[in-house]
């Protein structure tokens, strides 16, 4: 990468569609930090998760995550759960980790009329626990693209490693650096390290923008609660939970203090009265 852009051969990769195929290309994405599977999964096994979601969600037995702005767990869910066992996810990821493959969460990120909101640059690595080299597989429940919202991402910028950080990357930066949103169908995958860029625009058409979201990772992390492929060397049990590792995080901390100035607003205005 120079100051400006991404390489030639990165222009290149994206000009020429590279990065689009029926079968992962593992140079492309070690290159690109993504690559989109097409027809990845048929389109009966989508509309049953698609349905079954969307029936939960409106029956209000799931919720968005209120300090996530597109994310709808759904962990402990059988039905859900049942992705992992499923051969096009097997086929998918068997060219990772040399085939020993492990899963630490999934969950659903969706925008719809309801919630249509961009999302800020940002890169997941700061967010997750363990080898640095591990990636999303976002599974296209609908169709998914720039006019509702669909996953935009910056190519090769995986390159810088992890940021020290997580939040919002300056827009100071990412001006300076290509993007692209790619049109996904119901099916389609969209694999992504987890330390690339990547950002989402307001969903204007406000339909629903559904992606089902597999973390995949080394099969021996200490956090992997899912196996998808590989014999494991210990029983699957988490050494950790990974939303209760810090007893004092910086999120924990901004809720903290967000409580705080609600209390005193409210005391305030109370003696404003």
């Amino acid at each position: 990468m120079n100051n400006n852009s991404v390489t030639e051969k990165t222009k290149n990769l994206i000009k020429n569609k590279k990065f689009i195929a029926k079968a992962i290309n593992h140079n492309i994405l070690e290159d690109l930090g993504f690559f989109v599977i097409k027809n990845a999964f048929p389109l009966d096994t989508v509309e049953k998760f698609r349905m079954n979601f969307l029936n939960l969600f409106e029956k209000k037995k799931l919720h968005k995550t209120k300090q996530h702005p597109v994310e709808v767990k759904i962990e402990g869910r059988k039905l859900f759960e049942k992705i992992y066992k499923d051969k096009n996810l097997k086929k998918i990821v068997k060219g990772f980790f040399n085939g020993r493959v492990g899963s630490d969460f999934f969950r659903i990120v969706k925008k719809d009329y309801k919630n249509s909101s961009a999302v800020f640059c940002h890169q997941d690595t700061g967010y997750q626990m363990g080898n640095f080299d591990r990636f999303s597989l976002f599974i296209s429940l609908t169709n998914n693209n720039n006019l509702n919202g669909g996953m935009v991402i910056y190519p090769s910028t995986h390159k810088f490693g992890y940021l020290g950080d997580a939040g919002e990357i300056s827009k100071k930066i990412t001006k300076k650096y290509f993007k692209i949103c790619p049109n996904l169908k119901e099916g389609d995958v969209l694999v992504m390290h987890s330390a690339l860029w990547h950002e989402s625009n307001k969903n204007f058409k406000k339909t629903n923008r559904i992606y089902l979201e597999i973390h995949i990772q080394n099969l021996d992390d200490p956090n992997t609660k899912y196996n998808i492929i590989g014999k494991s060397k210990k029983v699957i049990k988490p050494l950790f939970d990974r939303n209760n590792i810090f007893s004092n995080s910086r999120v924990s901390r901004i809720i903290k203090f967000k409580k705080q100035i609600r209390l005193l607003e409210k005391k305030y205005l109370i003696n404003d009265k």
